[in-house]
């Protein structure tokens, strides 16, 4: 059987998916914030500056200047103060523009551009009243958003981001400058370079990755240092337990070899209970292999051999009831009715955790002690895998594996798995070609349920069982069965049918299920009287009563 990953690398892959996603929403969120915070406050910069800037033009009748298109001895000590506050800020450009035309978009000129000392010392071109705006300056849209702040002569700063090929990326604020008589005369522009922004930006994302991946790792490495300890280790000593036995029952090993390792679990809870389940499943696989093997020394003794055969398994089977009397979640019950001494049928139901009730009825093809075997290996392997926390359609898939991978005599066995969360009432199920499933809902009367099924256990390697899922309100009941209950015949030949035992159920629907299990039986007996009872009879009800 091929094998797939340990349960110690699906921890480990698990752990560092995990984190390696939170880490990427915590950064992802950060920078978020972080590019939120920048943007604001260089918005508020470039407003401070575009404020500063357009006090002096007004203390310079600046905007009569650009009404005149005329240039005075104050427009040079203009330039001098846009100079100085270019010099002293971290900006790109601060300029002044106006439409020559404001109906004509493409009408910019520039009424003057500041330079900064650098720039000057560079041999920057100063620029003067009426000299046209470069082609492809300014977007399309940049230049509409201009435009139609001039034609509605607003007071107030604006700001925009915009895109053109000469000059990339750019964060710019605008405000329109008046002339004496308060009309819209052209506008101040500030630009700051967007990538020096983004460069703050990416060492800020890159420091939050840094030091989320240390933090990452650190809480990974922990995680999976007490997961090995606490669970993947008690698990991988179970398993290694359990592998060692059903190889030497595979090996054809004495009895008195069937031994299976103790496991010792300190963490204690559900790991701790399911060692002692294993061990006490596989102490009596081999303590009654050790008893069949006996009852054959001589033909006296092999009523008392099968009558040991028959306590071993229904010790196997949950017998003492009611079997949780502190869980009032819900009401169990259970009972298994063998054609012979032993038989194939079987039922089981057990925690996985605190909120999950596994539940299992199964019917092994054949009768007597074959059937018997087989379901006590089947038993253990859908106990096994429902314990390490797969889902009802994995349990299925996982124990077809196993037991297709030894199933010398060709055997099968029908198994309906569900797995009923107590605090929501959601059951999931799966149904390896078992009997259909009867329902009452609280308002209603028993209905048998046509679920999916998938093909029996040990028929097939490589079947994958699926799911389906229902909801118990408060006061539902599921009434589980096996082919003997419909399959019970008369001395007529005539068959019980699953309408008899609805109508069975729908006598006292409200009745509790230890009630409801003995009106059915009542019902095949008197339907039956003395015919022999060919097949095994086991039947399970539970009443989901919410918590």
């Amino acid at each position: 059987m091929k094998k797939g990953l340990s349960i110690k690398t699906k921890v480990a892959i698990s752990a560092i998916v995990f984190m390696g996603i939170l880490t990427a929403a915590i950064a992802f969120a950060g920078y978020r914030l972080y590019y939120k915070s920048v943007m604001e406050s260089y918005t508020t910069y470039a407003d401070t500056v575009l404020d500063y800037a357009c006090s002096e033009a007004a203390e310079h009748s600046f905007g009569d200047m650009i009404a005149a298109r005329d240039m005075p001895e104050d427009y040079e000590a203009f330039r001098q103060d846009l100079d100085r506050i270019k010099d002293s800020s971290e900006i790109e450009y601060l300029y002044a523009i106006y439409f020559e035309d404001v109906e004509d978009l493409h009408s910019l000129h520039y009424a003057i551009n500041a330079k900064s000392q650098a720039e000057l010392e560079a041999g920057a071109t100063l620029t003067y009243m009426g000299k046209p705006c470069e082609e492809g300056a300014f977007p399309e849209d940049t230049l509409r958003t201009l435009q139609e702040a001039v034609k509605s002569g607003r007071h107030e700063n604006g700001t925009m981001k915009g895109y053109s090929e000469g000059y990339g990326y750019m964060l710019n604020g605008y405000r329109v400058l008046f002339d004496s008589e308060d009309n819209a005369a052209g506008l101040m522009c500030v630009e700051i370079d967007i990538n020096r922004i983004n460069a703050g930006l990416h060492r800020y994302l890159f420091a939050v990755v840094l030091i989320a991946a240390g933090f990452t790792a650190m809480v990974v490495l922990a995680y999976l240092f007490n997961t090995k300890r606490s669970l993947v280790g008690p698990i991988e000593r179970i398993a290694k337990s359990s592998d060692a036995f059903v190889r030497k029952m595979q090996d054809n090993a004495p009895p008195e070899e069937l031994v299976f390792e103790d496991v010792q679990v300190k963490s204690g809870g559900e790991l701790a209970a399911m060692a002692e389940n294993v061990k006490r499943l596989a102490d009596g696989v081999a303590g009654y292999m050790t008893n069949l093997q006996a009852a054959t020394a001589e033909k006296e003794r092999i009523g008392t051999e099968l009558s040991l055969a028959m306590r071993i398994q229904t010790a196997m089977m949950p017998h003492v009831f009611p079997p949780f009397p502190d869980r009032t979640e819900f009401d169990i019950f259970a009972s298994m009715d063998p054609a012979k001494e032993v038989g194939g049928d079987f039922y089981d139901f057990f925690f996985t955790d605190e909120d999950h009730l596994c539940m299992v009825i199964a019917d092994v093809s054949g009768k007597g002690i074959p059937a018997a075997l087989f379901m006590m290996a089947a038993k253990i392997i859908l106990q096994s895998c429902a314990m390490l926390g797969n889902s009802p359609g994995e349990i299925l898939t996982k124990t077809n594996e196993a037991i297709c991978s030894n199933n010398q005599e060709n055997m099968f066995v029908t198994v309906w798995v569900g797995m009923l969360e107590l605090s929501t009432g959601k059951l999931t199920a799966a149904n390896a070609g078992h009997e259909y499933p009867v329902l009452k809902n609280p308002d209603g009367s028993f209905a048998v349920y046509k679920d999916r099924h998938g093909f029996v256990i040990g028929g097939m390697a490589g079947v994958r069982y699926k799911e389906y899922e229902l909801t118990l309100s408060p006061g539902a009941k599921l009434f589980l069965y096996t082919d003997g209950v419909p399959e019970a015949t008369n001395a007529d030949r005539e068959m019980f049918g699953l309408d008899r035992a609805v109508a069975a159920l729908n006598e006292h629907p409200d009745a509790a299920p230890e009630q409801l299990l003995q009106n059915v039986r009542r019902a095949v007996d008197a339907f039956v009287k003395d015919a022999e009872q060919f097949d095994d009879l086991t039947m399970l009800c539970v009443e989901y009563k919410g918590t």
